[in-house]
This record gives structure tokens, C-alpha cells and sequence, in this order.
């Protein structure tokens, strides 16, 4: 018999490049292994994608039960904060699809629950879908603006959002926004505005001028490892190579990951 191999929906990364193991690989339609390219590239929708999920574990194609913890379904008793619940416990799980769908569903109960749209946009960014995410990001500031509570984490992540896919100017400005209200925005958002910041000036060449917002965020929280190798990798850039060295050696203490060294933007949850 053949063995049967086991995919976790997670990052979509690797939907869409193919690095998926399936059971009975010779079974799965041609149609279906084009879907995960076509979302990507935005051809067909987000329903017609988890359609084509449902058909493959419907079928026996992807087998889902063993070596994983079982996958919630929405109820017809579940409140929105239920399914906000359920929906928060997959996105940690890292089963971003189940998730979304559950914080699709609490949308549709009330569009502008401020929780629901930051952690669907947070999902999408995961997907690499971040042209959406950044759309869901803005419509979760907007929100929270008519009612007089900013969600700076919606204004981060947007910003993430905005560099990642290559509009480094305009992320800045979201950066600033967090960075200019910082007596109302909390720490680890502040500390992803700063950094994300550094990483984008970074991105840009700009490598003098990302040192004062890494050095800031080693203030706030001196063994904070993006602040470290960033600010690192900045120095290396200006050719101040024993400061660089000594920051690289802080970091290795704290992790021994060389590929968490390089300049990366990270969505906050």
C-alpha cells in the first residue's frame, strides 16, 4: 500500500511552490495542483481555493487525521466571539486556512470587529497575500479610527505589509505613525515599528540612517534578536566590521540560527 503522507495547511509558501507531500500523488486532478498558483497570482478567489482543499481531503487525497490534533468546524451555536476563539487557536496552531475561515465567518456577523480583521489580515500576509493583507489591515485602522481607539497593530502590520511587497516609502509613514504615538501604543508594537523601520531604511541602502531606530529598540529591550543583527548587518554594510562582530556573537548566545540573522519583516500577532 502506498503510505499515505500528511499536509498541515500553514504557510502558503508552500502551496504555491508545490512543497506539499501527498497520498496517491498520481490522483490528484490537474486542475487541483494549478489552484494554489492561480490564488496566488489572484486568478480565481479565495473560496474557489479552499474548495479545492476541501475536494482533496474529501477524497482521501490529503489525510489529515494522524500526527495532528483535530481541526475544529464552526457550529451554528458558535457567537463571533467563539469563532474569533477558534479562529486564534488555529492561526497559533498554524493552520492558516481553518483560521481564515473562521474569521470569515465572525466577519460576516459584524464586518467591523476590529480583533477579526487584524488576525484575517494576518493570515493573508502569512499566505504571501499581502497586498490583501495590507486592504484587511487598512479597513481594521479605519474601524478603529471611527471609534476612537487606534489598533496600532493594524498600522504595523499594514506597514510589514507595504514593504514586503515593495512600497518602502509609503510603509514608512505607517512606521511613524506608530512611532510618533508611542505613549499609546504597546511595547511589542512599538518594538516592530522601530526594527520593521530599520529593516525597511536597510532594504533602501539607507544603512547610517536604520542605527537609530535598531538602537532604540535595544533600549527598550536590549537582547531583542531582529534589533540585534539587523543593526548588525547595518554595520557590516558601513564596514564597521569589529562593532558588527561583536553584536553577530551577542546574537549567536541567543541564537544559534544563522538564517534568523539575515533582514527580515515580521508580521506581529
Amino acid at each position: 500500500m502506498i503510505k499515505k503522507f500528511f499536509i498541515v495547511l500553514t504557510i502558503f509558501s508552500l502551496l504555491s511552490t508545490g512543497i506539499i507531500q501527498y497520498g496517491y500523488a498520481e490522483s490528484v486532478p490537474p486542475w487541483v495542483k494549478n489552484t494554489a498558483k492561480w490564488y496566488g497570482e489572484g486568478l480565481i478567489s479565495e473560496k474557489e481555493f479552499l474548495n479545492a482543499v476541501r475536494y482533496l481531503i474529501n477524497n482521501g487525497i490529503i489525510n489529515l487525521e494522524q500526527g495532528t490534533s483535530e481541526i475544529p468546524k464552526i457550529e451554528p451555536i458558535d457567537t463571533k466571539e467563539k469563532l474569533i476563539e477558534k479562529g486564534i487557536d488555529q492561526l497559533e496552531a498554524k493552520n492558516n486556512l481553518t483560521a481564515l475561515e473562521f474569521f470569515n465567518k465572525a466577519l460576516e456577523r459584524d464586518p467591523t470587529d476590529i480583533k477579526a480583521l487584524v488576525d484575517k489580515g494576518i493570515v493573508l500576509a502569512r499566505q504571501g497575500s499581502y497586498k490583501d493583507a495590507k486592504a484587511v489591515f487598512d479597513k481594521a485602522i479605519e474601524v478603529s479610527e471611527s471609534k476612537g481607539i487606534v489598533s496600532y497593530k493594524a498600522v504595523v502590520n499594514a506597514g510589514i505589509a507595504l514593504s514586503i511587497y515593495g512600497d518602502p516609502e509609503e510603509a514608512i509613514k505607517y512606521f511613524d505613525r506608530v512611532i510618533d504615538n508611542e505613549e499609546n501604543v504597546k511595547q511589542e508594537t512599538l518594538l516592530a515599528a522601530l526594527v520593521n523601520k530599520g529593516v525597511t531604511l536597510f532594504e533602501q541602502g539607507k544603512y547610517e540612517e536604520s542605527l537609530p531606530y535598531f538602537d532604540r529598540a535595544l533600549e527598550i529591550e536590549p537582547e531583542r534578536i531582529g534589533a540585534l543583527v539587523n543593526k548588525a548587518n547595518s554595520l557590516q554594510e558601513l564596514k564597521r566590521f569589529d562593532e558588527a562582530f561583536e553584536l553577530f556573537k551577542k546574537a549567536h548566545l541567543l541564537t544559534k540560527d544563522p538564517l534568523s540573522w539575515k533582514p527580515t519583516f515580521v508580521i506581529i500577532k
